[in-house]
């Protein structure tokens, strides 16, 4: 399964099931996925599906669009390449395992998720991100009692907070407008929160006092 984890400002304010073979991003309401801000072109980008990879290409836009901080005019997408149009950052993400092993969706997943329909329907409504100002949770800390870490509390900041390292264990706790998520990115264990594995693509929203383990990291979320 591929999908698009949407970020304004830091903050994630949604996710696109990417299943199309072509979809239109742009501010222009007709676009599969609507960025609306005066940032974004009317028709800014599109993702085209070949065989089994996504590519991402670039309309002639005004301000232009990045894959990892460069700019692009056609590029094949990777798990975890950051993109960048106008002021939204996409984050392109690949799950590779079977959909028969894909979990169902848990309690705290977030209501964002949209789906974009196979090639002749239109999805409806049009997955459409705002730059609006969004209402944030509480600030967050996390006190690690195991890992290279330990010791310290670290305050969780706008955007992606990553425990773990590449090669390892790896998850990261997301700032949505619902809360602090944890989601796994990589690794053969899943992390877990009070005990319980963390399977779900969407992630698990955190709670106060709630308990994480990422690999040899362990330690306590709180908020204030």
């Amino acid at each position: 399964m591929y999908k698009l984890v949407i970020m304004r400002g830091g903050v994630e304010t949604g996710e696109v099931v990417l299943e199309a073979k072509r979809i239109s991003i742009g501010r222009d309401q007709a676009s599969d996925i609507t960025l609306d801000d005066a940032s974004v072109s009317r028709h800014h980008a599109r993702l085209v599906r070949v065989m089994d990879s996504y590519y991402l290409e670039d309309l002639d836009s005004t301000n232009g669009t990045q894959r990892n901080h460069r700019p692009i005019t056609k590029h094949v997408l990777k798990h975890s390449d950051e993109i960048r149009i106008g002021g939204f950052t996409l984050y392109f993400v690949v799950d590779e395992r079977p959909e028969q092993n894909k979990p169902r969706k848990m309690p705290g997943e977030s209501g964002d998720r949209k789906v974009l329909s196979q090639p002749g329907a239109k999805p409806q409504p049009t997955a459409v991100f705002s730059s609006g100002k969004v209402q944030l949770p509480k600030t967050a800390r996390l006190r690690f009692f195991r890992g290279p870490n330990a010791g310290r509390t670290e305050i969780l900041g706008r955007g992606l907070y990553t425990i773990g390292k590449p090669g390892g264990e790896v998850a990261v706790i997301t700032r949505r407008p619902q809360g602090f998520f944890l989601l796994h990115i990589g690794g053969n264990r899943y992390p877990r929160i009070n005990n319980h594995e963390v399977n779900s693509v969407a992630g698990v929203k955190l709670n106060e006092a709630d308990v994480v383990e990422v690999g040899e990291n362990l330690a306590e979320i709180t908020f204030s």
